[in-house]
């Protein structure tokens, strides 16, 4: 494929797409050119190494379309990618990516938003507000929503929550954990570059952030 050829081919793929999206496009093994958009930076530069974990590195690998959404743990940044595998006479020659922000990506579209999750206690349904939970628990297989004075029953999955919550309260910490940023009172340090969080609520809970989410939660909280 000619470099010189992809910003023309770019630029009239890109009317299609709302603003907010960003492209790569790949070889076997590299990203060989990347227009990142306002709204989603995946920093990635020409020659870098195709990731595991990405959409470009799965379309690459069965050789067919493919759509899904990426946690932060790949690129540090949450997407949704679609990615095309460039085939030609047999041969896989490269592949084309398109990045939408979460709010864009399809599976997103059939989460609902709202400022609130919905909270089951007992034998009724409680909308609890975002200000209001301290942090979101994976616990046996249930998700739990912790307030000041109660723990709520959620249906969702930290999976799905991720495309829920928004980034301005909530920021993943741990495989089992969101916490709400403004429900931290201290963040300890704690061995191999990792941190423990001291939460505003009576009981002064205790959160850990994890090896795999610390450099993600330093970033998005500036320090």
């Amino acid at each position: 494929m000619e470099n010189a050829s992809v910003p023309m081919i770019l630029k009239a793929i890109s009317e299609v797409f709302p603003e907010e999206v960003s492209f790569a496009i790949a070889d076997h093994s590299r990203y060989i050119y990347y227009q990142p958009s306002h709204s989603v930076d995946l920093k990635i530069k020409p020659g870098d190494a195709i990731r595991e974990g990405t959409v470009t590195h799965k379309a690459l690998k069965i050789r067919q379309k493919v759509s899904q959404y990426v946690e932060s743990d790949v690129f540090g940044v949450p997407y949704y990618g679609m990615s095309i595998p460039l085939i030609n006479r047999g041969n896989t020659e490269g592949c084309f990516t398109v990045i939408f922000p979460r709010f864009l990506g399809k599976e997103s579209e059939k989460l609902p938003r709202h400022h609130f999750l919905i909270g089951k206690k007992e034998d009724r349904w409680i909308p609890v507000s975002f200000p209001n939970i301290f942090f979101i628990e994976s616990h046996n297989g249930k998700t739990l929503l912790h307030t000041e004075k109660d723990v709520y029953l959620n249906k969702y999955s930290l999976v799905e929550l991720h495309k829920i919550l928004p980034q301005e309260y909530f920021v993943r910490c741990h495989r089992a954990f969101f916490v709400n940023v403004n429900a931290i009172a201290e963040i300890h340090p704690d061995f191999h570059s990792t941190f423990v969080l001291v939460l505003k609520d009576q009981n002064r809970t205790r959160i850990p952030v994890s090896q795999k989410y610390a450099s993600h939660f330093r970033k998005l909280l500036g320090f």
